[in-house]
């Protein structure tokens, strides 16, 4: 296991061009003390830094940490290159290609083990009923080295044949869906929760159900930032777990969070609470076996990835936790 490192395919033309500027030149968060953490503000495991914040746990931690709200992990990535982000929340095949391109950072911890709410789903009257049934078939993902295309490789590969991805970004997954001009999608959560709730849509392959542990998001710092300020990498991951299990503790104000934070219908914030949340890790704790089994998606896709060993640390996990 390495005690430094990161991950990701390739995403964006944004990305590389941040890589060719250079990572972490200029002066950074790490000398100030402040730690910069990214995400998508909206996205389950993502939620409870959010509400961390709300409970005063960073406050109370004496930590200084500052969101900025991605509009997916790939932008957080190129946040990440172009030294505008210390922490992120990723995926592991997505870093892979980062840190041959000269990004040095590293998974420091876990954040959901597997893949719950996101679904491969098709119409409410789609004739397709089992995995078998979307050989050939046509997938919408979000994009070509997103976390939905690995998942659509995979479910591929478990269909016996091929299957025709077709990138149409976040908001056109359903549109598609409805018009038939795709087959099926992999929908996200809380997409996924949308859908089966509206009637619209129906699963056939429950991905939460139906892969093993291979960390569909994780917590990565920069080398840097672990290296001039483990305090506060290590007091940002105390006060998300702590906010995690205060969720996890406390049904009630956790829905309300959600919807209040979201916008989202109560139902539909209950499921993001019973599928998402109380799914997330409760420490962080990080196994080698999860990595390599995440970053074998990665290799579906062709990419050349570094032993799961050199692709995070045990230094900050398992996370002990404190309450409000």
């Amino acid at each position: 296991m390495k005690t430094f490192r990161f991950n990701t395919l390739i995403y964006s033309l944004g990305l590389v061009a941040a890589l060719n500027l250079g990572f972490g030149s200029g002066p950074t968060a790490a000398d100030s003390g402040v730690v910069r953490v990214g995400g998508v503000g909206n996205y389950g495991p993502v939620l409870p830094l959010i509400a961390g914040e709300k409970l005063g746990l960073f406050k109370k931690l004496g930590v200084k940490m500052e969101f900025t709200n991605y509009r997916g992990g790939a932008a957080a990535m190129e946040g990440m290159a172009a030294g505008e982000a210390d922490v992120i929340n990723f995926f592991p095949p997505g870093l892979a290609l980062a840190t041959k391109r000269g990004v040095k950072a590293t998974i420091v911890s876990a954040g959901t083990l597997t893949p719950r709410g996101w679904h491969i789903m098709v119409k409410a009257d789609s004739p397709i009923n089992t995995v078998k049934d979307l050989a050939g078939k046509q997938i919408g993902v979000t994009a070509n080295g997103s976390t939905t295309d690995f998942f659509a490789r995979w479910t591929a590969k478990q269909s016996g044949g091929d299957m025709t991805r077709v990138p149409l970004g976040g908001a056109g997954l359903v549109p598609n869906l409805l018009s038939g001009n795709v087959d099926a999608i992999v929908a996200y959560p809380p997409l996924s929760y949308k859908i089966g709730l509206s009637g619209d849509g129906k699963t056939v392959v429950d991905l939460g159900k139906a892969m093993s542990t291979n960390l569909p998001d994780v917590w990565v710092a920069t080398d840097e930032i672990i290296a001039k300020n483990p305090d506060g990498v290590d007091k940002v991951l105390i006060g998300l777990f702590s906010a995690i299990r205060y969720m996890k503790e406390n049904r009630a104000w956790a829905i309300d969070f959600i919807h209040n934070k979201t916008g989202l219908p109560v139902e539909v914030a209950t499921k993001e609470y019973e599928q998402t949340i109380l799914g997330l890790s409760d420490d962080g704790n990080l196994k080698a076996e999860w990595v390599d089994a995440s970053l074998r998606l990665g290799k579906l896709a062709g990419l050349s990835v570094p032993p799961a060993n050199e692709m995070f640390t045990s230094q900050f996990v398992p996370v002990k936790t404190i309450t409000p």
